[in-house]
């Protein structure tokens, strides 16, 4: 039986060639996004403010004195109207743009370790995303509501610009979607040997004290119910990165 024929190994100038050519194409399809986005801006500024309209319906007694969001400077709409589909055409571009890195990169990696990047990658991206919905769908709307009554209270009335608003939102957005990524985190303390699953369940009190302090700090007021609101996801996301970690240690093992 013939022995099978392995790969040549491969120069660096080929390398670098197809690195070349992946990056082109990915160029290519984040320009055609960026196109398609800034075409659809109509719908990206809606979405972009759903959340002040609908908290701006709660209070009809605002009706006539504030309208919309203003602009300071004569380009600001059409800057954020640009950043906004880059954003977007680079969300959109990005599984053509995955596909290429890992195209370029999975020869070099061995099975096992293909298959761990890819559950790393697909958990890393399902819990940022579900902390943008988090923060999108609920505490972005309890945060301007809170934010609007405050400002009433005081007699004072709201007349936000689009910049300061944009920059609300996607701080708010990025900051959720960097803790909803606490199970990979811990999980990823235990692999590298800083903590171990025991210690964290040992630990679990301490952790929901602090989550709740936390909660205190970002949650969009100070009632308890909105504290709860914030806390609870997180514990469960604590929970969670707990039962990741014994998955990791059995990997492992």
């Amino acid at each position: 039986m013939p022995e099978p024929v392995l790969d040549r190994p491969r120069y660096l100038s080929e390398h670098l060639s197809d690195l070349r050519k992946g990056l082109m194409r990915s160029l290519v399809a984040v320009a055609v996004c960026l196109g398609l986005a800034f075409w659809k801006s109509d719908w990206l500024f809606g979405f972009l403010l759903h959340p002040f309209n609908t908290a701006l319906a709660k209070f009809p007694e605002m009706s006539g004195k504030v309208h919309a969001l203003q602009t300071l400077t004569p380009v600001e709409a059409f800057m954020i109207n640009m950043h906004l589909a880059a954003v977007a055409g680079i969300v959109l571009a990005s599984p053509y743009i995955l596909r290429e890195l890992w195209v370029f990169a999975a020869p070099a990696l061995k099975p096992g370790e293909r298959m761990a990047i890819l559950m790393v990658f697909c958990l890393g991206l399902f819990f940022f995303l579900a902390g943008v919905a988090f923060g999108y769908f609920l505490v972005i709307p309890m945060s301007l509501e809170f934010l609007v009554r405050y400002n009433l209270d005081y007699s004072f009335i709201p007349q936000w610009t689009l910049q300061g608003y944009y920059g609300f939102v996607v701080n708010f957005l990025l900051i959720f979607g960097c803790i909803f990524e606490l199970p990979l985190i811990l999980a990823a303390l235990v692999s590298v040997g800083i903590a171990t699953p025991a210690f964290l369940s040992q630990k679990r009190k301490h952790a929901i004290l602090g989550i709740f302090i936390l909660a205190a700090f970002i949650a969009p007021s100070a009632d308890p119910i909105s504290q709860v609101i914030v806390a609870v996801p997180l514990i469960l996301l604590y929970e969670m990165g707990i039962w990741l970690s014994y998955l990791a240690v059995r990997r492992k093992k």
